[in-house]
């Protein structure tokens, strides 16, 4: 795992989702629930596909999809009851067929980062239940966003476990 970005450096993404933790949010622990984290976490990232161009209406109309089919998730600090936090989401690589991404909450109160997720997305038909190449021009956008979390000049915290299989 490489060393973890600064508060300054994640709020270089935009911020997907700012809100508050709320009551349905806690667990018997009195702090946000690890469901909930998973939640916001594949809730933003898939923000970053339909800014792409994957959304629901390129659903409809050619039947294809990203499936997530790998997660990874670190905490590294608690959110509690009414604390305000951001999600920023990062696209690190992608292949054809593949998108590698990862979501970063930030607890803005201490400014720090509160947890990441990473996750491997696949491209498929949704009637064969395949993996399919992306469309030139979605491939595009998602190569911009990639090129933009790039030129921000610090590495994302990953695993090593999750991504794009090095052949």
């Amino acid at each position: 795992m490489s060393s973890l970005p600064t508060y300054e450096q994640i709020v270089q993404l935009p911020a997907i989702f700012d809100r508050t933790v709320p009551d349905e949010f806690i667990d018997e622990n009195g702090h946000m629930n690890i469901g909930d984290y998973f939640r916001i976490c594949s809730h933003a990232l898939w923000k970053a596909t339909i800014t792409a161009g994957l959304g629901e209406e390129y659903i409809e109309k050619h039947q294809q999809s990203m499936f997530t089919v790998e997660q990874h998730m670190r905490y590294y600090g608690e959110l509690r009851l009414g604390q305000r936090f951001t999600v920023h989401t990062r696209l690190l690589e992608r292949s054809a067929r593949v998108l590698h991404g990862m979501s970063f909450v930030v607890d803005q109160e201490k400014q720090t980062l509160a947890c990441t997720q990473e996750a491997t997305l696949v491209h498929v038909s949704m009637d064969s239940r395949a993996s399919v190449d992306l469309p030139e021009a979605i491939g595009e956008a998602l190569d911009l966003q990639i090129d933009a979390g790039d030129a921000l000049g610090w590495d994302a915290p990953v695993c090593g476990a999750t991504g794009l299989r090095k052949r």
